[in-house]
């Protein structure tokens, strides 16, 4: 087991060749204009308020609520409030 952190600073707390874990700081009203990855990514918000949008999918999310996507699936968002999320993309196994 370790332990990683974030500094509340945008960068990669952990890399390797199947994952990688982002510290993502957004300043309100920052928007992150429409992309995909091609890993199973999971968003899990530790402050703040962000409009989090896909096909099909436009949701404000808030600490406590995790978003999960697949791998390509297209994806954009901007923050309500000053916000921090952490980006989790994993490489499964399918």
């Amino acid at each position: 087991m370790k332990k990683y952190q974030g500094n509340n600073k945008i960068g990669n707390i952990f890399e390797s060749d199947k994952q990688i874990i982002t510290d993502l700081i957004i300043p309100k009203g920052k928007e992150i204009r429409a992309h995909h990855v091609p890993y199973t990514v999971v968003v899990v918000p530790v402050k703040g308020n962000v409009v989090f949008a896909g096909e099909n999918f436009r949701e404000e999310i808030k600490p406590g609520i995790v978003v999960r996507l697949q791998p390509n699936e297209k994806h954009e968002l901007k923050a309500l409030t000053d916000s921090e999320i952490i980006v989790v993309k994993s490489c499964l196994e399918q």
